[in-house]
């Protein structure tokens, strides 16, 4: 058996939510079959693909605001938030 992660993208009487869950399966397809069986909606899409250390989480969250209009790319970088706007560390 092997871990996926499914995230959806799906309309919430007018919002779009984004929710993400694991599934157990041996395969790729029946991991799908269930993701699909068990999406928190009628319509959604979809991103489906095993677990592993080397996974983006948020990876699909981010798309999702690019493809709304939403501007991810402002985001302050991670590496640099204990640094003021003067450079200096705090």
């Amino acid at each position: 058996m092997q871990v996926w992660i499914v995230e959806y993208i799906y309309d919430d009487n007018g919002a779009v939510r984004i929710t993400t869950t694991t599934v157990r399966a041996s395969d790729y397809e029946t991991a799908r079959k269930f993701a699909a069986d068990s999406a928190p909606a009628t319509e959604f899409v979809m991103s489906l693909r095993p677990q592993s250390d080397d996974q983006f989480l948020g990876h699909t969250v981010i798309q999702a605001y690019e493809m709304t209009g939403k501007i991810v790319t402002d985001l302050p970088d991670p590496d640099l938030e204990d640094e003021d706007e003067d450079g200096s560390a705090r």
